[in-house]
């Protein structure tokens, strides 16, 4: 198997990670005392402010080496699912040619390896691993930051591979300003399935209260793909709805609280994520529910050393399969609810935010007959408690470092009733520093304790009572280097990465100790040309992936990592300011891969898709509507996805993607 520049031998440096581990606490608090002291001594002294890479709405600042995208480019996507949200980023592949069977993988890791947040909430994905982990209606999306492998430690807890935060809008983002009252309504036609989908917004504000209600409704049928062929169980039939109030008092202090809900029903393949299997299993109904709400306050104008973040939030999923194989029923329900209580203190050349959180996951599931006569439902809990403190100074005009650590405990309950306690330290340290003012080098370790993560609920007793002998928690080394290079329109990045995780759990095995050792090395290149009315970008990655030393086949990636190889993206978008029109087009190339042909299959195959849109928002309607035609897969070419399940079995057909599509729509802004 090809081997990326990167080569990093855990062992050699393991003692340096302990010592950021054991350090991280004290390295990101001691500066809050005597920084504060001496900002509050002098408080005429000129400072340096720290300068943000890249904004990010979540966290402080999204560190170099990661992904934000953010509100702009999310409605030049126009995006459909949560693959369209990450269409232009190589590091970060989604499969899944249908949103219920979407997976998201991050360096070749599946999300479910990440922590991952949606406006607070967190997600939770071990429902069945044919399932998606990612379904997100995209709709509302106003940011999305990805901190690849390492993560900072206010991310939050078991950011094995990193973390992902989702940002929903406010109604502060749909009203314009000075108006009280906005909102937006949406049609959308397209040719391939002949559906539609509908999307209306309505947001109101009045003396620091605002509102916000939210409805998507999509009713496709099956699509084509480039071949022509029906591709069964992919048509759409989601809901989505979301409600936000909030109030912002003249001091800064915001209160906000929201609700969403989400369903996912129909005709599904026998297992989602495979187009069919060759025994000629049919289709059957399967139902998929979300529901999310939370509270939350922050202040938008700190003074002093009072900056505190408050927010407490719920999420429940639920799957049910009635006829898996036509017979067996199998039910997961998943409830959390987590929060977080931190302050930012101000330090004069930086900040430092300190805090505690906690999760409470509970999972009951299981299959209504067994194998081994043991039918009904069993539960699995989980609580952790952590406190975390990360530091983001500025120690020179030219030098900018993060670092910082958590600890976390936590108790879990099997569905035997065996009981564990599990305590672990976390700790991160990033750097950069501006060698000119073109040029920007930067680099980042951590480590991250793993923990016991929930099992795979749908099939607690499908074979056999779980057996909890040698479950012992996870823990990830993670490192990143790299430089960027920006002059006059230009803008220049590449980096290095290693991930490696001991002891990944599988989360679908009886057997609780099943693991394996995942690792992921690479480099990412971006360059992009910024021209006044547009602009034109390219990306790459190269990414290999082993378990357990070996290349993992498709279907071991639920709850590991997927075979990524080199993939590239290019994106170009023009803007004519008289005529209200903007025009672009997006492609991806995968290029060929032979690293499954040492499981004895055929090697993956190069494909080139590529995208056009075109969108107008004439003048004589006040700027009010807005008209749009994406052309998607204008070759029509045929052929599945990187990384798409089953590719590499004789008993799976796998999702092919669709064929040529026209999606055209209308957005009337009021």
């Amino acid at each position: 198997m090809p081997k990326s520049p990167l080569q990093i031998t855990t062992p050699r440096i393991s003692s340096l990670l302990r010592s950021t581990i054991l350090a991280g606490f004290a390295l990101s608090v001691a500066p809050t005392i005597a920084l504060a002291q001496s900002a509050s001594s002098d408080e005429t002294e000129t400072v340096t402010q720290p300068v943000e890479v890249t904004a990010s709405t979540q966290s402080a600042q999204t560190l170099s080496g990661g992904v934000a995208i953010d509100e702009e480019e999310l409605d030049r996507q126009n995006a459909q699912t949560i693959k369209d949200v990450f269409r232009n980023e190589p590091s970060v592949q989604v499969s899944g040619a249908s949103a219920v069977a979407q997976k998201v993988y991050v360096q070749g890791i599946e999300n479910t390896k990440l922590n991952v947040q949606v406006d607070g909430t967190r997600q939770v994905d071990s429902t069945y691993h044919h399932i998606g982990t990612a379904i997100i209606d995209p709709g509302m999306l106003k940011a999305v930051n990805v901190e690849s492998g390492v993560a900072p430690a206010d991310a939050g807890p078991n950011a094995l591979g990193g973390s992902m935060s989702y940002e929903t809008k406010d109604a502060r983002d749909i009203i314009e300003p000075g108006e009280s009252f906005g909102g937006f309504a949406k049609i959308q036609y397209n040719s391939n399935t002949g559906g539609l989908t509908e999307w209306l917004t309505l947001a109101g504000q009045h003396e620091g209260f605002e509102a916000l209600a939210y409805v998507q409704n999509s009713n496709q049928g099956n699509y084509e793909d480039g071949d022509g062929n029906e591709v069964a169980g992919t048509a759409d039939g989601s809901e989505n709805g979301m409600g936000k109030i909030a109030f912002t008092g003249n001091d800064g202090g915001r209160f906000e609280a929201f609700a969403s809900h989400l369903e996912d029903e129909g005709v599904r393949p026998a297992r989602p994520n495979f187009g069919a299997l060759t025994n000629g299993s049919t289709p059957q109904w399967i139902s998929y529910k979300d529901t999310s709400a939370g509270i939350s306050y922050v202040d938008e104008l700190p003074s002093g050393q009072l900056a505190p973040e408050l927010s407490l939030n719920y999420s429940k999923t639920q799957l049910d399969v009635p006829k898996l194989n036509g017979s067996v029923h199998l039910e997961s329900e998943i409830e959390t609810i987590n929060g977080k209580a931190a302050n930012t203190f101000d330090v004069g050349i930086g900040n430092v935010k300190a805090g505690v959180d906690f999760y409470h996951d509970e999972a009951t599931g299981g299959a209504d007959t067994s194998t081994n006569g043991l039918a009904g439902r069993f539960t699995e809990t989980s609580t952790n408690i952590g406190v975390f403190s990360q530091a983001r100074l500025s120690l020179t005009d030219r030098w900018r470092v993060s670092f910082g650590g958590r600890g976390d405990q936590q108790w879990f309950e099997g569905i035997d009733g065996t009981d564990f306690s599990e305590f672990g330290l976390s700790g991160n340290a990033n750097t950069e520093y501006d060698i000119t003012e073109e040029v920007m080098v930067y680099a980042g370790l951590g480590s991250s304790f793993g923990g016991l993560p929930l099992g795979e609920s749908a099939i607690y007793n499908y074979t056999a009572i779980w057996d909890y002998d040698g479950f012992s928690p996870s823990r990830s080394y993670n490192y990143k280097a790299g430089a960027r290079y920006n002059i006059h329109q230009w803008d220049f990045d590449g980096s290095l990465f290693y991930n490696k995780i001991r002891g990944s759990h599988s989360l679908e095995y009886t057997t609780r100790d099943t693991t394996s050792t995942l690792e992921t090395r690479g480099f990412n290149l971006a360059a992009t040309w910024t021209y006044g009315p547009g602009f034109v970008r390219a990306a790459y990655t190269h990414t290999d992936v082993e378990r357990d030393g070996e290349v993992p086949s498709s279907n071991d990636a639920s709850y590991q990592g997927v075979v990524i190889g080199d993939m590239m993206n290019f994106e170009v978008a023009h803007r004519f300011e008289d005529l209200g029109l903007q025009v672009g087009t997006t492609s991806e190339l995968a290029l060929s891969n032979d690293d499954p042909e040492e499981n004895g299959n055929p090697k993956l195959d190069t494909y080139f898709v590529a995208n056009l849109y075109g969108e107008w928002t004439p003048e004589m309607l006040s700027h009010a509507v807005t008209f749009r035609v994406d052309a998607l897969n204008i070759f029509d070419r045929d052929y599945f996805a990187r990384t798409t399940a089953g590719y590499d079995s004789d008993r799976i057909e796998p999702y092919h993607e669709p064929g040529r599509t026209f999606l055209v729509s209308a957005k009337v802004k009021f």
